[in-house]
């Protein structure tokens, strides 16, 4: 049975060159302190994944809530749009009924402010 990829007879051998080179009086001192560096590296890992937990909620809730705006803004402009479209289309179908409406060439042109031209009672003779 491998733990973590070490079996027991590799933790035999890392207890055995522990009684060795430590002695065994200083081997539960040493298991003490390792004790608290691993609680201690697992309450900071808590901690950590506490933490980006927490920003990730944050970047998530700012993104919903821009999200939510966008599709406000994005169904406020296609309403706009879709009626803008029906008032084109409606006129374009007013335009087509109607005839089309012609000029008479011989209507005099009037500028703004001017006084319309006399009236000839035949052709222009003039050059």
């Amino acid at each position: 049975m491998n733990f973590l990829g070490v079996g027991p007879l590799e933790v035999a051998l890392v207890a055995i060159v522990a009684v060795i080179v430590l002695g065994p009086e200083r081997i539960p001192g040493v298991a003490v302190q390792l004790a608290r560096a691993v609680r201690y590296m697992r309450g900071y890992a808590t901690d950590a994944t506490a933490d980006i937990r927490k920003e990730l909620q944050e970047l998530t809730k700012e993104y919903d809530e821009v999200r939510k705006e966008l599709n406000e803004f994005r169904s406020s402009i296609g309403g706009g749009f879709s009626n803008i479209a029906d008032e084109v289309d409606r006129t374009l179908r007013a335009s087509q009924e109607k005839p089309a409406v012609r000029s008479s060439s011989e209507a005099p042109i009037i500028e703004p402010g001017g006084e319309p031209p006399p009236k000839s009672s035949g052709p222009s003779t003039h050059p």
